[in-house]
């Protein structure tokens, strides 16, 4: 047979109710708190605006919400949940703001601790600041660091190293994007340009070519370049199924020249953007490649003894090379 439970009567309230109602509590003599948990809970409330309130603060009043919803604090809204975005850090797995809200909180954040949006993308993606990126502009005159014909608007870095390089503008930064950086595209495509027919030694043919079925292709190609499929066909195979800049990548589209309108080559969609990016000039090509390469590094002037030297010690490590070889 079970006992009843021992009861308590809260101070507060005035209703007697059952110990396990009342918090714990060492200092007092039965072990239990002296006032039920929901009046302690009150009391915790009230005591909490009043420090507040002494700060010169505001307590934020709490909002019943139905299930499925939310209250956003900013536009002071009950929204469904999934006008919220995610948030792991929260109790609930949402964003403490609706989504509209918490984009326009961001912006003022930004705008407070950076200065301006602008200033928060250069330091964060680049390392940078505005008035860097305005000295920078300053030292190159306010144009493209490759072409010198239009203004400088992006920032350009390496992807491998995250180093900024230079100040670009749209088409030039583009371009060197399509050419993935890669110097020896850049000079293929500066050849091309010039009008040299360069064939590799080496080439990896590529599987068979799945041939276009859109309708509009006739259209397109016998209206633009005055050619037909069977012609386009050809001069694939001429080219070996490979695209004639960088002899990798299946040819997707015909290049002509824009200002005579004669067909060159069928390109990759790489190669054929990144040199409508550099306007068809083969000088911002090259001007590219050595914008990539960089400046020319300083060479180190050594004396015969350190030549010979320097020999000894790579023929030693050859040596060791060799000798563990033939243990193997």
């Amino acid at each position: 047979m079970e006992t009843p439970e021992a009861l308590k009567c809260c101070p507060d309230c005035g209703e007697e109710k059952p110990v396990s109602e009342f918090g714990l509590n060492r200092r007092m003599a039965d072990g239990r708190a002296r006032y039920c948990k929901a009046c302690f809970r009150l009391r915790s409330q009230c005591s909490y605006r009043k420090r507040k309130a002494e700060q010169g603060k505001k307590v934020r009043e709490r909002v019943e919400v139905p299930p499925g919803h939310k209250y956003c604090p900013r536009c002071r809204e009950i929204k469904l949940r999934d006008e919220f975005g995610r948030n792991r850090a929260q109790k609930d797995g949402l964003a403490a703001y609706c989504k509209p809200c918490h984009t326009i909180v961001m912006r003022e954040n930004k705008i407070k601790k950076y200065g301006s949006e602008r200033n928060y993308m250069l330091q964060y993606r680049y390392g940078i600041t505005e008035d860097d990126f305005q000295r920078m502009l300053a030292q190159q005159g306010g144009l493209c660091a490759i072409c010198r014909d239009v203004e400088a608007t992006h920032v350009d870095h390496c992807h491998d190293t995250g180093q900024v390089r230079g100040l670009l503008c749209f088409n030039c930064n583009n371009a060197l994007g399509h050419f993935r950086d890669c110097v020896a595209t850049m000079t293929l495509a500066a050849l091309y340009l010039e009008g040299y027919d360069y064939w590799p030694d080496f080439v990896v043919l590529p599987k068979q070519r799945s041939r276009s079925t859109a309708r509009t292709r006739t259209y397109h190609l016998t209206r633009r370049y005055r050619l037909r499929e069977e012609d386009v066909e050809r001069m694939i195979e001429d080219q070996l199924g490979l695209c004639a800049v960088c002899w990798s990548n299946p040819p997707e589209h015909v290049d002509h020249c824009h200002e005579s309108g004669l067909v060159r080559k069928a390109l990759c969609l790489p190669c054929n953007s990144g040199i409508g990016q550099f306007r068809d000039d083969a000088r911002n090509a090259w001007q590219a490649v050595s914008y990539v390469e960089g400046p020319p590094r300083e060479e180190l002037e050594l004396s015969e003894e350190e030549l010979v030297r320097a020999a000894d010690e790579e023929l030693v490590r050859v040596l060791d090379h060799l000798s563990e070889a033939t243990m193997v």
